[in-house]
């Protein structure tokens, strides 16, 4: 099983920290995202300390209109296939400031 070094990714995407946090009301949410090159078949595979909401979405090119994305909600790991090759975002939106977690994949 290959696994994503998320510290780098989040240092790339996110130079202040390992995560974005939002403020909305009350609450804060933390979200982590990464970008992986992925080829169809292959299965990602998110685990978290906690409940959070995770998505898979393609990278939108030029020529195409819409983005194709899978989800799984209220769920602290999911195994989501990837349907086609191509540049695949993973993002992970929780409540928790604290959240552990680990993304990686299983080649086709």
């Amino acid at each position: 099983m290959q696994r994503v070094n998320c510290e780098q990714s989040h240092a790339r995407d996110h130079p202040a920290g390992s995560a974005l946090s939002i403020h909305t009301g009350f609450k804060t949410m933390a979200l982590v995202k990464t970008s992986l090159k992925l080829f169809g078949g292959d299965t990602v595979v998110v685990r978290c300390s906690e409940s959070c909401h995770i998505h898979l979405m393609s990278e939108k090119s030029q020529a195409a209109s819409q983005t194709d994305v899978l989800s799984v909600q209220d769920r602290a790991s999911a195994y989501l296939a990837v349907p086609y090759s191509g540049i695949w975002n993973v993002l992970i939106d929780s409540h928790s400031q604290s959240l552990e977690h680990s993304i990686s994949y299983v080649p086709a």
